[in-house]
C-alpha cells in the first residue's frame, strides 16, 4: 500500500511539474510576443513614413538637442498603453531595433539615422481604399495589402463622435515598383478567391483614378 501511495504521489508531482513548465512556457511566449509588438510599433512611429506625417512626434524630437525623447512619452500613447506601461520592458524590446537606439541609462530613445527630406512620390505610392469592413483595423489592411507589397504607412480616419472607422483608408507602399507590382496582382486575382463588394481606387496625382474591386482578400482593377 505504501508503495502504491508513493507511486501516486510521484505521478502527481510529475504532473504538477509538467503543468508548471507549460505555464512558464506560455508566459515566455506571451512576453516574447509583447516585446515584438512593442518593437514593431516604435519602429513604425520613428520610421520615415510615419515621422514625415507625425508633426507632434517630430516636434518632440526637434526640441531635444541630441534627438532623444523620453520613453515615458511613448507610454502616454494609447497604442503603447494597450501593450505595456512598463518603461523597462519597452527599453528591453528596443535593444536590437534597427530604427532607434537607447541612451546609456536606457530611459530615452532616438533615431539611428537623421530624418531626410519628405519623398515627392508619396502620391504615386499611395492607394486610397474605400468601402472597407465596419470593423477594419491596421492589421486587416496590412494583412490584405501585404500580399501586394511592403506596406509602410496606413491611415484609417475615424469619426470623432463614435470612434468608428469612416469606411476608407490610405495605404502607402515602400516603392513605386511595389505599387506597380500590386496593380499587376490586383489585375489577376486567383479564380478561387471569394467574391465580396468593395472599391479600391488608386490615387495618382494628375491622372485618372482607376476603380479597384475587392475580391475577398484579393483585388481586381477595372480601368
Amino acid at each position: 500500500m505504501e508503495t502504491e501511495s508513493g507511486n501516486q504521489e510521484k505521478v502527481m508531482e510529475e504532473e504538477s511539474t509538467e503543468k508548471k513548465k507549460e505555464v512558464e512556457k506560455k508566459k515566455r511566449s506571451r512576453v516574447k510576443q509583447v516585446l515584438a509588438d512593442i518593437a514593431k510599433q516604435v519602429d513604425f512611429w520613428f520610421g520615415d513614413a510615419n515621422l514625415h506625417k507625425d508633426r507632434f512626434l517630430r516636434e518632440q524630437i526637434e526640441k531635444s538637442r541630441d534627438g532623444y525623447v523620453d520613453i515615458s512619452l511613448l507610454v502616454s500613447f494609447n497604442k503603447m498603453k494597450k501593450l505595456t506601461t512598463d518603461g523597462k520592458l519597452i527599453a528591453r524590446a528596443l535593444r536590437s531595433s534597427a530604427v532607434v537606439e537607447l541612451d546609456l541609462e536606457g530611459t530615452r530613445i532616438r533615431r539611428k539615422k537623421p530624418l531626410g527630406e519628405r519623398p515627392k512620390d508619396e502620391d504615386e505610392r499611395t492607394v486610397y481604399v474605400e468601402l472597407l469592413p465596419k470593423n477594419v483595423n491596421h492589421s486587416w489592411i496590412e494583412r490584405v495589402f501585404g500580399k501586394c507589397g511592403n506596406v509602410v504607412y496606413i491611415s484609417i480616419p475615424h469619426y470623432k463622435s463614435t470612434g468608428d472607422p469612416k469606411g476608407f483608408a490610405f495605404v502607402e507602399f515602400e516603392t513605386k515598383e511595389q505599387a506597380a507590382k500590386a496593380i499587376e496582382f490586383l489585375n489577376n486575382p486567383p479564380e478561387e478567391a471569394p467574391r465580396k463588394p468593395g472599391i479600391f481606387p488608386k490615387t495618382v496625382k494628375n491622372k485618372p483614378i482607376p476603380a479597384l474591386r475587392v475580391v475577398g482578400e484579393y483585388f481586381s482593377i477595372f480601368k
